[in-house]
């Protein structure tokens, strides 16, 4: 993580010395704005192979009292460990139950020369062995999107069902549950840059350009459009 403020550079901080109780307590001399500032200006890692933070893969967990345990965690083998002891269906399984149409050869999975060479070697030709996790993370993705066509079948699903199953946004959904401002909030929140400039006031006007609080912030802003999104054709609006 690069620490920026004020528009300069103020250093490189290691991840690992962000965890934990000391962590917590850097984090607060650093302050909300510099933290939010710093992350804001810098990409997320992409969701695909070899591309999980080794820090990650040596991490070092607390106890309940804060103290440092002596076994480090390999936190990307604990996933799929997880997942394996909680009888996570396989990848191709996985495509099954939401029908759609599973894998036969690692051809089918992706293109990447390099990643089918791995999965043989790690699964050879057990294509129904293949772990959801590494099967999600190797897949070939759909241009324009930062996810595999499986976890995109997963967000749209999830996304409904979890609104549909909430009680705060159908029984409870009144101002009696939010208080009359907090239901105007609800109504009037469009985005992430709107949920930030209600906390932090002139943090996006200051710091962000793009237009989207998701995007890298000195990224170029989208150009408006007054044509309604579902008229667009992609690539020309």
């Amino acid at each position: 993580m690069y620490l920026m403020f004020c528009a300069f550079f103020l250093g490189r901080l290691p991840l690992p010395e962000l965890i934990g109780a000391n962590g917590e307590k850097f984090l607060s001399e650093i302050g909300f704005t510099r933290q939010m500032v710093s992350m804001g200006h810098q990409a997320c890692g992409a969701l695909e192979l070899w591309n999980y933070p080794n820090w990650l893969r040596n991490l070092t967990s607390e106890d309940p009292s804060g103290r440092d345990r002596p076994d480090h965690v390999d936190l990307p083998a604990l996933e799929v460990y997880r997942d394996r002891e909680r009888k996570v269906p396989r990848y191709n399984e996985f495509r099954r139950r939401l029908l759609m149409i599973p894998i036969s050869k690692w051809e089918d999975l992706t293109n990447d020369k390099e990643a089918i060479r791995v999965l043989t070697e790690v699964y050879g030709d057990r294509i129904e062995e293949l772990d959801l996790l590494v099967g999600l993370m190797a897949e070939k993705k759909i241009k324009g999107f930062a996810i595999s066509e499986t976890a995109f079948f997963i967000f749209i699903l999830m996304a409904s069902r979890r609104l549909e199953a909430d009680r705060f946004f159908t029984s409870y959904f009144n101002e009696e549950t939010y208080t009359k401002k907090g239901l105007a909030w609800v109504n009037t929140t469009e985005s992430l840059r709107d949920v930030i400039d209600r906390h932090s006031p002139g943090m996006t006007k200051k710091w962000m350009n793009s237009t989207s609080a998701f995007t890298v912030w000195d990224a170029p802003p989208q150009r408006q459009s007054w044509i309604p999104l579902y008229l667009r054709i992609p690539g020309f609006m």
